[in-house]
This record gives C-alpha cells, structure tokens and sequence, in this order.
C-alpha cells in the first residue's frame, strides 16, 4: 500500500516576502547620467590641478638647475614642449589616469566621490586588465586629437543618455562593463504621507 506525501508543495512554503533571498546581494543599481558627468568633470579638475602642480615642480627644478639662477628665461623650445603636451599629451594622461584607478580600486576619484563603480557588465565583478585597458584606451585616447577628440568623446558619452537600462556609453559598451551606484538604499521605504 503506497501512501501519498502528507505535504506535496515546497519544503518550507512560500517566501514570507518578495524580493531576493535572505543573504543574496540585491541587483546593482546603474548609475544615473548626470551622475557620472559630475564625476568626470570632477576628473578633469583633479587632472588639471595635478598637470598643473607637475608642470610647477619641473619648472622649478629647471629653473633651479639653470646657471643663471631663477631669475633667467627659460628657452622658448621649454615652453613649446609643455604647450604640445598640454594638447597631444592630455588623451595620455586621462589614459593613464583612467586605467590604473579602475584597475586598483574600480573607480576614479571622481567616481569615488560620486558613489559610483565600475564593474563587469556580465557579473558585476572586478575588471580584468584587458577590460581596463580597453575601456581607459577607448575613452582616454581620443583626447590627444585636438577638436576631433573631444567630439568622439562627446558622441561616446551621448550614449550613455539613452541607454536607460544599463546607461552604457560606448567604452562600456566595447570593454563589457556598466558603471553602478553604490550608495544604498535605505532599509524601509519612508512612510506615506
């Protein structure tokens, strides 16, 4: 005689509530467009308070070395080289920049400040090196073409706007990464009103 299971639904009911298991982590939220545009432009001024601070000790020290003591002129070729970095060596920079701050910590001061992330798009894991180099290259680079490279940088970003569900501009797209928020949200919805 064969007797039928005293409960035939799951071992312990039903969850007590929607939503993820106790435990898991929730989905990451993508970070709003405005969001990373203050954080980039916190990114320029960083860069260019470093540029400017690098560009001071080295005239310093030229100046320093200089037979004439600082009160000398500083040769015109000295000054053509900082104007041609200052305009073909910026894509450089940002590349640099870029790469070794989202290869460390994920993100860039800008990006700290803001309470963004940038992760992998398929898991929401850290970069790999390629994923890092490929995103700072394709984003940074472009840069070091006057006029030409800041409207690359322009139509790339653009696409962040649209794009409401992961809000991927084109170097995420290519390097298969998503930029998050991480602030959290709070436990308990505020009550009604």
């Amino acid at each position: 005689m064969h007797t039928p299971p005293w409960n035939s639904g799951p071992p312990y009911g039903p969850p007590p509530f929607p939503g993820p298991a106790p435990g898991s982590r929730p989905d990451p939220v993508t970070a709003r467009f405005g969001a990373r545009v203050v954080a980039r432009i916190i990114d320029y001024l960083a860069l260019s308070a470093f540029a400017f601070a690098f560009f001071m000790l080295v005239s310093l020290a030229f100046s320093a070395a200089n037979p004439a003591g600082f009160e000398a002129e500083l040769s015109e070729e000295y000054y053509n080289v900082w104007a041609f970095l200052w305009f073909f060596g910026w894509g450089l920079l940002i590349f640099f920049y870029d790469w070794l701050f989202h290869i460390a910590w994920g993100r860039t001061l800008g990006q700290l400040v803001m309470s963004l992330k940038v992760v992998r798009a398929a898991d929401g894991g850290r970069l790999s090196q390629g994923q890092a180099v490929g995103r700072a290259a394709i984003f940074g680079l472009p840069h070091s073409v006057p006029c030409i490279g800041h409207v690359w940088v322009l139509v790339d970003c653009a696409f962040a706007g649209p794009d409401t569900r992961l809000g991927q501009s084109l170097h995420d797209r290519a390097a298969r990464t998503v930029v998050i928020s991480t602030r959290r949200a709070p436990a308990h919805p505020p009550p009604y009103v």
